[in-house]
């Protein structure tokens, strides 16, 4: 495994863990219900799914290498 591979995993799966991180903060909160979180679970998860696609997908791109 290269750097750039290793880099690319490693600067995925950091702001990944800040957001579930966020995430579950809100969620600790008294004053903040479910439904008030809601739109920030749906955004983080897009989020999310997006990293982790780009992810796969540079290496998929960069497998033979």
């Amino acid at each position: 495994m290269n750097i750039n591979k290793f880099a690319a995993i490693v600067g995925t799966i950091i702001p990944a863990v800040f957001l579930i991180g966020l995430a579950t903060t809100l969620t600790k909160s008294r004053l903040i219900g479910f439904w008030d979180v809601l739109p920030v679970y749906i955004i983080m998860g897009m989020a999310l799914v997006m990293m982790f696609a780009e992810l796969k997908s540079y290496l998929d791109d960069h497998k033979d290498q």
